[in-house]
């Protein structure tokens, strides 16, 4: 290309960038825009840090409902699916890849809005604020969707037991593959820093001067209400009203409300002995500013799931199974906020944590049956998945066999042979030399 072909070249692709630019005058707007532009890579790394879980949770849920072992005495060994256990370690992860599912989506539909707004040279109020609450968004849902993918395909290579350590089962291959999601696009303890300035930046515009909290997507409307939120308490007396992710739900936005004002405590507190602002938050985030937003977000995945188990244009034969996924997402991400659910006495006495955990066994014991149904339905065809343990036609021994006996070279003696025979020739002087 010549000077000149190049010269045109760049001021035809000025002309494309200033013809779609939207240039404002307001600093507020300028940078709600500039945070939403950032939100692309982290909205969809959360997606495939959930296709990665998904994956592995198709090859373990399979093998659990193939692999037999053990069983009542004199009967015949029975699926180690049907362990409570076993069922304990894995079904939770599925209902949190549903959740996640649902969620995925629906932040990348409202990714794709702020974007039209843009193109459009939206200058509103409405699409700065936009921009502000889905790079809030993104910078939480990265790290609850990495974290749980992280954890989710390491508890289901170990459920697999010595099998999900072989290669050729592709959960070591699905591990090493997520891992990266946790560290790039901005390490997810850093971003959360992000998620939590825009909570407390919220809380502080209303505690001193009596603005108004709500934001495009609602995700933070409910903090409006936070001194009526923190005056409710669990109220839940029987393990079947734990059933209703609705319990959960409220549960998590008293959370959310006590994190905010500990964190907005904290920050104050930390100011008040002479710190400047850098170290008043760096000092802030262990239990408070990074807890907030974790919270936030699991509460924000969580309530778009209870909306649509909940919703009457869900199909009715849906909505029973999508009821218990969204109830036991619920109560098995609450079971981590216990300490805090009993320090600020939304807890009291042994009976709620009991309810947790009772709820939490039952529904991923109703699950059970359903949960190779559940995984069939986003299952990729059995050449995709590439697992021997995990296919579809549930021949485990059969297929493991098979697909070691396809590798190069297999049947013909090693090399190093040589090396374990009794007779082999000694080369060189067996004394030592010292």
């Amino acid at each position: 290309m010549s000077l000149l072909h190049f010269g045109c070249f760049v001021l035809h692709m000025l002309d494309i960038f200033f013809f779609h630019s939207v240039v404002s005058h307001d600093p507020s707007k300028r940078f709600g825009a500039t945070l939403g532009a950032l939100s692309g890579g982290r909205v969809s790394i959360t997606r495939m840090a959930l296709v990665n879980l998904k994956l592995a949770l198709i090859v373990s849920i399979r093998f659990s409902a193939t692999r037999r072992q053990f069983g009542p005495k004199d009967t015949e060994e029975i699926p180690v699916l049907e362990y409570q256990l076993q069922q304990w370690r894995l079904i939770p992860y599925l209902s949190a890849a549903y959740a996640l599912e649902h969620f995925s989506k629906s932040i990348f539909m409202n990714f794709v809005e702020f974007q039209i707004g843009q193109a459009m040279r939206d200058k509103s109020d409405r699409q700065a604020e936009l921009g502000r609450e889905i790079h809030a968004i993104g910078c939480s849902s990265k790290p609850l969707g990495s974290w749980i993918a992280q954890r989710g395909i390491q508890e289901c290579r170990e459920a697999c037991g010595g099998h999900g350590y072989l290669a050729m089962n592709r959960l070591g291959d699905l591990r090493n593959d997520n891992d990266p999601n946790c560290t790039y696009e901005g390490d997810n303890n850093v971003l959360l820093q992000q998620t939590s300035n825009y909570l407390l930046s919220l809380f502080h515009a209303k505690h001193y001067g009596g603005v108004q909290i709500e934001s495009p997507l609602h995700s933070v409307d409910f903090l409006n209400d936070f001194h009526k939120i923190l005056g409710s308490k669990f109220i839940a007396t029987a393990m079947e009203e734990c059933m209703d992710s609705a319990v959960s739900v409220g549960a998590y936005k008293w959370l959310v409300c006590f994190l905010l004002v500990e964190s907005h405590r904290r920050l104050e507190q930390q100011r008040a002995i002479g710190m400047d602002d850098f170290d008043a938050r760096n000092n802030s985030q262990v239990y408070y500013c990074r807890s907030l937003a974790i919270a936030y977000i699991e509460h924000y995945c969580l309530q778009r799931f209870h909306e649509l188990s909940t919703d009457p244009e869900t199909p009715a034969g849906l909505r029973p199974v999508l009821s218990k996924l969204c109830a036991l997402y619920g109560l098995w991400s609450l079971s981590s906020h216990m300490a805090t659910l009993y320090q600020g006495n939304y807890f009291s006495g042994k009976k709620p944590a009991e309810l947790v955990q009772m709820g939490i066994l039952t529904l991923c014991s109703q699950l059970k049956d359903d949960a190779v149904s559940l995984v069939d339905v986003f299952a990729p065809s059995d050449f995709i998945l590439n697992s021997p343990i995990g296919r579809a036609d549930g021949q485990l021994y059969k297929n493991l066999w098979s697909t070691v006996m396809q590798g190069s070279k297999v049947l013909e003696r090693p090399s190093w042979w040589k090396e374990f025979c009794s007779n082999k020739a000694v080369v060189g002087s067996l004394r030592p030399k010292l």
